[in-house]
């Protein structure tokens, strides 16, 4: 078994209203989220998941829902950096989907072998209208995503020894989950599948944002099953099937299971 080692990466960060973050919890609070990437390592090898939004996004210090936020390619090569990597020694980019906030710097690695869901690239190319007033994708990605090195692939695969990708719509139409095996355990990466680990675990009471704030969510656990979709879950059936797969992947552990949006996740790694 080919182990990994797994770090969080901070692309930067959006402001959120909590009455859109999460059922449950008291509306009226702004929450710091970060955008974040994951850096796999093993001896000689760099694969990265996700690379953020692009800075054009950003308008006046405001990105999706003209929400307060600070991104763009800069945090990129910035915590690449901090971490040792330079975005030539990237060999895989791996992405959950193809949402502006997950692919918007596929630019910044023309070298490595970029790898998503043939469906996924079916929903870049013709979004939904929900998708389209709230510009979950980016158009311009398209021609660039064209000229790189480009695996589309249809359901689960082993990418390469001790990386295992698997298709979880719910999200959107080609959303994929990264399962990594590390020392650890098999540690399963979810994109915006789940932003926090409130939203995979209805059990929790509490979410704690950027800035160490943090504050009480009052749910039912026993009204979800086995997680709490958010506002932007675009297939609730196939969400729910998602997510029973992925418990399943990761054992029901919350130690293995890593959330898109996650404040805690930086701390941790």
């Amino acid at each position: 078994m080919a182990f990994w080692t797994v770090d969080a990466l901070y692309y930067g960060k959006i402001t959120i209203p909590s009455e859109m973050l999460l059922p449950g919890l008291e509306p009226g609070h702004m929450l710091d989220i970060p955008y974040l990437g994951f850096l796999l390592k093993s001896r000689e090898r760099v694969v990265l998941v996700d690379n953020g939004i692009n800075e054009k996004f950003i308008v006046n210090g405001r990105a999706w829902a003209n929400l307060p936020a600070e991104a763009g390619g800069e945090y990129v090569l910035k915590s690449l950096k901090a971490k040792g990597v330079s975005p030539e020694q990237v060999e895989l980019v791996l992405y959950t989907h193809l949402h502006n906030d997950h692919a918007g710097n596929c630019h910044l690695f023309p070298y490595a072998r970029h790898v998503y869901q043939k469906d996924e690239w079916r929903n870049l190319l013709d979004p939904i209208p929900s998708q389209k007033l709230r510009k979950d994708y980016d158009p311009d990605v398209i021609p660039v995503l064209r000229s790189l090195n480009t695996v589309s692939i249809d359901g689960d695969l082993e990418i390469t020894p001790g990386i295992r990708l698997y298709k979880t719509p719910g999200h959107t139409l080609g959303s994929q989950v990264v399962a990594v095996d590390t020392d650890r355990g098999t540690m399963v990466i979810l994109g915006d599948m789940c932003n926090t680990y409130s939203n995979a675990f209805p059990e929790t009471e509490e979410i704690t944002d950027l800035n160490g704030k943090t504050y009480k969510i009052s749910t039912n656990p026993g009204l979800y099953g086995p997680g709490i979709p958010s506002v932007l879950i675009y297939d609730h059936f196939d969400w729910y099937d998602s997510m029973y797969k992925v418990k399943a992947l990761a054992q029901w552990k919350k130690e293995l299971i890593l959330p898109g949006h996650e404040p805690d996740l930086l701390k941790k790694f």
